[in-house]
């Protein structure tokens, strides 16, 4: 493999997980299902790796010149799963549930100084509401927001700072709405 391609690999590898994670959340929506999740486990590929990026330093996000604090910082806790409830572990700093919504699945995944955070919830209030809910914690975090592909009747929303990164996807269902998080953050020194 030359340079060039061994330095686009991870950029490569991100992309084609962000691109699977929208998909997921998308078919999980389109279908409606609120079957339970197991926790999600980094997958091995075949160049031996896994999908979580390498990583020989943690990098720290600028933004305009000026340093920002980490997402999420070291130590990690363990990979787990949870049903009815956030995980022990979840990072709630950076990612919570709109008030009055019900958590339906949790997990994390901890490979190194990568997390892998996943949420399902519903919540009564409208997609518009909770869209607008995650633009705000989001945003004033630091992190720039786009829209994101999603199946008809869903809207998915990219939120990325550095290298981590949070997909929001909801879509209305018959009293409210169904949301479903992914997301992908690189811990930095506590």
């Amino acid at each position: 493999m030359t340079l060039i391609t061994r330095q686009r690999l991870p950029f490569i590898l991100t992309a084609a997980l962000v691109v699977l994670a929208i998909v997921a959340v998308a078919a999980f929506l389109a279908t409606g299902s609120s079957a339970p999740t197991t926790a999600p486990t980094p997958t091995r590929t075949a160049e031996g790796g896994s999908e979580f990026l390498p990583s020989t330093a943690t990098p720290t996000p600028t933004r305009l010149g000026i340093e920002t604090k980490p997402l999420i910082t070291e130590p990690l806790p363990t990979s787990a799963s949870a049903l009815g409830t956030l995980v022990a572990g979840f990072p709630t700093d950076v990612i919570s549930v709109p008030p009055g919504a019900t958590v339906v699945s949790s997990a994390i995944a901890t490979e190194g100084v990568r997390m892998q955070a996943t949420v399902v919830a519903t919540s009564t209030a409208s997609d518009g509401d909770v869209q607008s809910y995650y633009q705000g914690i989001f945003t004033s975090l630091g992190l720039t927001a786009a829209a994101a592909p999603s199946a008809p009747g869903t809207t998915a929303t990219t939120y990325s700072r550095g290298t981590d990164s949070i997909i929001v996807a909801t879509s209305a269902e018959s009293g409210g709405t169904r949301l479903s998080i992914f997301a992908l953050f690189t811990a930095g020194k506590s």
